[in-house]
């Protein structure tokens, strides 16, 4: 009951709740009843959590033309243009990935600012921000979020993607934080892992 009670307060705390009754399919109810005890939780915070995603998420996904992709897809296609790159022809294989992780990171800070403001309504550091983590909690991807005692932010944002990836992400972060936040940003990174560090007021 003590791990029930705790995420009943989780919920409580993210805002003031309201009773309401649905009629559902019983072998929907089943589904749900079974994972909710997979993930030793309630039934009523599974639907919450559920249905939390739906409406931070979800709902916006059709409306900014993004679709699911498996991750071993992501990693290997890029992994994949390295390579068809090598063997065509471009004897500089670095610099042409590091213009390449440029060049997406821009797509992608683009992309972003059209896919923030259809979710937050404003567009600045916070509100970007807030949507790409709740990008990363919708897609599995593994993050942090800390303040050093000296008030430096380090995010870590564990993408088990590959190396090229973890370029991208570095070129990204960068984007958004010179840009939106006026502020360089300290990143360093490993093969599946990403971490930034920047001194900002959120």
């Amino acid at each position: 009951m003590k791990k029930e009670d705790d995420n009943e307060n989780i919920i409580n705390k993210a805002g003031k709740t309201r009773s309401i009754t649905f009629r559902l399919e019983s072998s929907i109810i089943e589904e749900l009843q079974t994972e909710a005890e997979y993930r030793e939780t309630s039934l009523n915070v599974l639907i919450n959590q559920i249905l939390r995603r739906y409406s931070n998420w979800e709902r916006y996904e059709n409306k900014m033309g993004m679709l699911p992709v498996p991750k071993i897809m992501l990693s290997s296609m890029m992994d994949e243009v390295m390579k068809f790159g090598k063997e065509n022809g471009i004897e500089d294989i670095s610099t042409f990935r590091n213009l390449l992780m440029k060049e997406l990171s821009q797509i992608a800070f683009i992309f972003l600012k059209d896919s923030v403001l259809l979710i937050k309504k404003n567009y600045n550091l916070l509100t970007v921000l807030e949507v790409l983590e709740q990008y990363m909690k919708v897609v599995g991807i593994n993050s942090d979020h800390r303040i050093d005692e000296d008030g430096k932010h380090i995010y870590v944002i564990q993408h088990k993607l590959g190396e090229n990836w973890s370029l991208f992400i570095k070129e990204f972060l960068i984007l958004i934080f010179e840009n939106l936040g006026k502020v360089k940003v300290d990143i360093s990174s490993t093969q599946n892992t990403t971490v930034a560090k920047v001194f900002i007021n959120l």
